[in-house]
């Protein structure tokens, strides 16, 4: 939490390194505290291998991993084709998928039963797949780190599934599965047994109506225009069309979700906040367009940053903030705002973090599919009175400059702002996946 917080690079590495060794004790999975300890010190890391070997003498240190030659390394196994068809899981790859390379294991957990299997030196052009049926609870496919794709099969009821391999493909049969027997028809199969209209097949998140709340924030509104940029565009227009191409990408993937704002109408920023907590929301996206301050830079400012709520001494954030509180704090005095920021909750802003990356990082791979020159600004806290107040993780999103004079049109262009919902409904699922 200190970390976090204080961005404590140190103090960081320290609690990742205890984590590690608390889930040896406990017996639980380390990889994802492993990924982020990797992410938090590749050159450290590097440099201390490096520094093994040299000490060393002719013989190789046994701490000293020995990668083989580039010639030899095995390119991963991408997924091209997933699908549930009479009552087996197909995974097509673009090349042969070895049985040894594929782990399977079991976990229980509060009723349910998760079948996993993790398929090494592979990789998917998407952040998470789910399948709902009638057999089975859920199928999850995702990145689970870079060398890892994981497959879950989550039941309520234990069975025992067979994984087969064939050259390129890769089929999990699924509660209820019968196969045909010679003779002709099939063995009778579990009244539950789901039939292939029955499946759902979808891409994203089927968490199952109303599962998950959201409400999005389109910023700025009536009387407040927000920024004003390129060729006299304004912020509030802009936002809120992009709110409404979000809403309805939600919605067709299972969530619940509100407007704070479906029209042009000045909401003020503390009724923003009141009203998700009343829907009793589980997240709280706010969307604002970025502007640069007049000066040389003013059309060289590009990007996106997404943000979550703290007392930040940042410049940049400060800045930032500014822009967007200035149509209902601006006569809130030090100690006022320091009252605020003061009765925070230390879980959500964390909370608040790890979504802010969930959503900064798929964002930019959404826009990246179609769009050169796409600029990551990362994820920074600051302090957004939008935000006050949220009982949920709640998260600004900056979704670019509109006075950039290419940046700017194209929060304006159907095609980007659909990639850019997409994105931000990508990053929603990625943290429930990831916080389950």
């Amino acid at each position: 939490m200190k970390a976090l917080l204080e961005r404590n690079k140190r103090v960081q590495i320290e609690a990742l390194k205890g984590l590690i060794k608390a889930s040896g004790v406990l017996g639980l999975d380390p990889a994802r505290y492993e990924n982020a300890l990797k992410a938090v010190t590749p050159r450290q890391t590097a440099k201390k291998v490096s520094e093994k070997g040299t000490k060393s003498s002719t013989k190789p240190s046994a701490s000293v991993e020995r990668r083989p030659p580039a010639s030899k390394v095995s390119k991963r196994a991408k997924l091209l084709k997933s699908k549930v068809e009479k009552g087996r899981l197909v995974l097509q790859f673009d090349r042969r998928v070895e049985r040894g390379s594929i782990k399977h294991f079991i976990l229980e957990r509060k009723g349910r039963i998760l079948y996993v299997f993790d398929f090494k030196n592979a990789a998917i052009p998407f952040s998470i797949k789910r399948y709902r049926g009638e057999s089975f609870k859920e199928i999850r496919i995702a990145q689970f780190d870079p060398k890892r794709v994981r497959v879950v099969i989550e039941t309520l009821k234990a069975y025992k599934p067979k994984l087969t391999t064939a050259d390129k493909t890769v089929t999990v049969t699924l509660p209820g599965y019968s196969k045909k027997v010679k003779g002709g028809g099939a063995k009778k199969a579990s009244s539950k047994s789901p039939s292939t209209a029955a499946v759902q097949a979808a891409y994203g998140a089927s968490f199952g109506k109303n599962s998950y709340t959201v409400v999005i924030d389109p910023g700025h509104g009536g009387k407040d225009a927000g920024a004003i940029g390129y060729k006299k565009r304004r912020e509030k227009d802009a936002v809120l069309a992009v709110a409404k191409r979000l809403k309805r990408v939600l919605e067709k993937r299972g969530f619940r979700v509100y407007l704070t704002r479906s029209r042009d109408v000045f909401v003020p920023l503390k009724k923003r906040t009141k009203f998700a907590n009343r829907k009793n929301a589980d997240f709280f996206i706010s969307i604002h367009a970025n502007a640069a301050p007049k000066g040389g830079s003013r059309y060289k400012s590009k990007g996106i940053e997404t943000y979550f709520l703290s007392w930040s001494r940042s410049g940049r954030a400060k800045r930032v903030a500014e822009l967007e509180n200035r149509a209902d704090f601006s006569n809130k005095n030090f100690y006022t705002k320091n009252t605020y920021l003061n009765s925070l909750n230390r879980e959500k802003i964390i909370e608040s973090n790890k979504l802010a990356i969930d959503l900064q990082r798929q964002i930019l791979a959404s826009l990246k599919k179609k769009y050169r020159g796409v600029v990551e600004n990362g994820v920074r806290d600051g302090p957004f009175w939008v935000l006050v107040g949220a009982q949920m993780p709640a998260v600004l999103i900056e979704i670019g400059y509109i006075t950039h004079p290419t940046e700017g049109p194209r929060l304006f262009n159907p095609n980007y702002q659909n990639l850019l919902a997409e994105g931000i409904a990508n990053g929603i699922e990625s943290y429930i996946y990831h916080s389950r």
